[in-house]
């Protein structure tokens, strides 16, 4: 099915199929595989690539993503910002086109985003961009004030749409998607994220990369899936069960 042709029937019936093996998930990263797999199952058609990522404390992080984190952060210079506490944006479901895009183990690029500063995540388009649609303040990835994202944006978030992923640029003239390799190879047209918070102030995204140029509104109809998502897997995320390793 195209995503195109999604509506919220569509939605509501797509979180029917997922919801018992998001139910019976012991971690949040079981979960989220369980999502992204059948976001491509039923928009096969459209979907190049459906990932979902969650904010985790980076001494919460499995060894092999710490060490990815860390090389990340030394390549930015930036390693005296980080703290055991600081939130990374981390991928924790995955499933596209690719073998490789099944597993994240297999991600080399995208394991973790260390959230270390305005400064540091001002200079990634997509993650700028990203938080700022979902009203994320500023103040707050310097701060990491857990009230102030509770009380922000809560269980729902608003959206992040990029009607087309090849053209989009920020205010700097910088690509909003900046793997246009990936953009031009595998016929990208519009990207889109839904999301929102965890009571414990964890954010958590699901973005899908679209080979069909879809309409804003189209985007907005899957702000319910994430509502659903997040309200479901509350249970694994206050265990402190995000990673299966």
């Amino acid at each position: 099915m195209k995503i195109e042709l999604a509506s919220a029937t569509t939605v509501a019936d797509l979180w029917s199929e997922v919801e018992p093996q998001i139910l019976a998930a012991d971690s949040l990263e079981e979960a989220a595989q369980a999502l992204a797999g059948g976001l491509f199952d039923q928009f096969e058609e459209s979907v190049v690539l459906a990932r979902v990522f969650v904010t985790a404390p980076f001494d919460k992080l499995p060894p092999a993503n710490q060490q990815i984190v860390r090389r990340l952060i030394d390549s930015a210079r930036a390693v005296a910002d980080l703290r055991q506490t600081t939130p990374v944006l981390s991928l924790i479901g995955t499933y596209g086109q690719k073998e490789d895009w099944r597993d994240r183990r297999r991600s080399k690029d995208h394991v973790g985003i260390p959230l270390v500063s305005s400064s540091f995540i001002s200079a990634i388009p997509m993650i700028s961009r990203l938080l700022k649609e979902f009203g994320v303040p500023v103040d707050w990835v310097d701060s990491h004030d857990s009230e102030m994202i509770v009380d922000t944006i809560g269980s729902e978030a608003g959206v992040f749409y990029v009607e087309n992923a090849a053209t989009a640029t920020d205010s700097q003239g910088r690509n909003i998607i900046a793997a246009q390799d990936f953009v031009a190879e595998h016929g990208v047209k519009s990207v889109f994220g839904v999301g929102g918070a965890y009571s414990t102030a964890q954010i958590a995204v699901i973005v899908i990369f679209c080979r069909d140029q879809i309409p804003r509104a189209v985007a907005e109809r899957f702000v319910t899936l994430a509502a659903f998502f997040i309200t479901k897997t509350t249970p694994q995320v206050e265990r402190g069960r995000i990673f299966s390793d």
